[in-house]
């Protein structure tokens, strides 16, 4: 993304991303096949492709969407003279709204014959191959800027080697350097990260990914099992989304009255405290309640107003923090740290697999949340020297001007 044709990489991120869904789809219509379904060895060849195809879409969608919201809109939005924030928040917008499209749409379809919902799949995903192959294209022309002219230098510096053979051979000393090479490639990354100024920023919003507070599989299974159908999910699922989309239109907002860097801590903060009353019921009463579900769904509705504003917020402070050369690199990387823990939040639910047990993962979750207020604070802290105007809060500059205004001043 940092060295190639913006083009050319965006191109294959879109290729690479859609055909893996079809090549699946196309697997799911050989499982529905009875005569397949027979051979056992067949059907763990099939769901074995399925997994792998899934792991190539991820890291297409991954490549994407680093290349669109880290790279391009940046210069889209300078040449264009679109204000940055409400540029993020428009595609954050549309984004949301189609996965709380897709879901109903598909399963509209799904009610009618499962073949039919997979063959959908198949046909709009092929389409849309087509679809945004040429349209990225008429936005690459539209915008000159977006031609890199000089080529972003790969070469890393050298690195000293201790405890080396006293005499090796050439082709040690080869593999020796090759394998340095690839451990400094490797290295480089995350050196960067950590070292980046708004680190602690990224970080803060990465711990975040590492939760089961929010309407994905591992909550909607513990609803499920406390007494809810999948209507009543269903519609739990559309409120936190419309919370979600007016998070995005908050944001621009408020981001454009204080700052990204002060709207970042009250987001935060606000779906922290969103959180605490689940978190409390979770520590006060049984796990199988259903007020300790209700207060679990009203806390992560209203959160998802919080997150979503925070998102954007570090989102425009890593567009303004990190140069051009290094937007890949450092996008990528934040992106492989949250990876990590959202994995690391399905293996809480490996180790409490039990929906009684479903507390210990809420209040892991709760404490990455925590923890991660605490991050930004210390980075907010770092920028600015202080968390909070107290004389703002306490109107002491109204004060000060009152009492400036009386006969014989302060």
């Amino acid at each position: 993304m940092d060295r190639s044709n913006r083009l050319v990489a965006i191109r294959h991120s879109i290729v690479w991303q859609r055909v893996p869904v079809a090549v699946s789809c196309a697997c799911f219509v050989a499982l529905l096949m009875p005569s397949w379904r027979e051979s056992e060895l067949v059907v763990s060849g099939l769901f074995l492709a399925v997994v792998l195809l899934a792991c190539m879409e991820k890291l297409a969608a991954t490549a994407n969407t680093v290349a669109v919201e880290r790279d391009w809109v940046i210069i889209v939005s300078d040449n264009l003279a679109i204000e940055r924030q409400d540029l993020n928040a428009s595609m954050r917008r549309i984004d949301l709204f189609c996965k709380l499209v897709a879901p109903v749409v598909i399963s509209l379809f799904d009610s009618l014959s499962t073949k039919v919902a997979v063959w959908t799949v198949l046909g709009v995903n092929v389409l849309c191959v087509f679809i945004e192959y040429i349209a990225i294209a008429q936005v690459y022309k539209a915008i000159p800027e977006l031609l890199r002219t000089a080529t972003v230098p790969t070469d890393y510096g050298s690195v000293a080697v201790e405890d080396a053979p006293e005499h090796p051979t050439a082709n040690q000393q080869s593999l020796i350097k090759s394998a340095i090479h690839l451990a400094k490639r490797a290295a480089s990354p995350w050196r960067e990260y950590v070292a980046s100024p708004i680190f602690l920023a990224s970080f803060a919003l990465s711990l975040l990914y590492l939760t089961v507070l929010s309407f994905g599989t591992t909550m909607v299974t513990y609803l499920l099992h406390t007494g809810f159908d999948p209507l009543q999910v269903s519609c739990m699922r559309i409120g936190a989304v419309l919370a979600e989309l007016s998070g995005t239109w908050a944001a621009p907002f408020i981001m454009g009255r204080i700052g990204p860097i002060r709207s970042g801590l009250w987001f935060l903060n606000w779906q922290l405290g969103c959180l605490a009353t689940a978190a409390l019921a979770f520590a006060l009463y049984d796990s199988n309640s259903r007020l300790v579900a209700v207060s679990l769904i009203l806390g992560v509705a209203l959160s998802r107003i919080g997150l979503w504003g925070f998102d954007l917020s570090v989102q425009f402070l890593v567009q303004e923090g990190v140069e051009e050369d290094a937007r890949g690199r450092f996008s990528s990387t934040e992106m492989s740290v949250q990876n990590v823990f959202e994995m690391l939040s399905f293996a809480t639910t490996i180790v409490f697999p039990r929906p009684e047990q479903f507390k210990y993962p809420v209040f892991i979750s709760y404490g990455a949340i925590a923890l991660a207020a605490i991050c930004f604070a210390a980075y907010v802290r770092k920028e600015r020297g202080h968390l909070l105007h107290m004389s703002k809060c306490w109107g002491g500059d109204k004060m000060r001007r009152s009492y400036q205004a009386l006969p014989g001043g302060l």
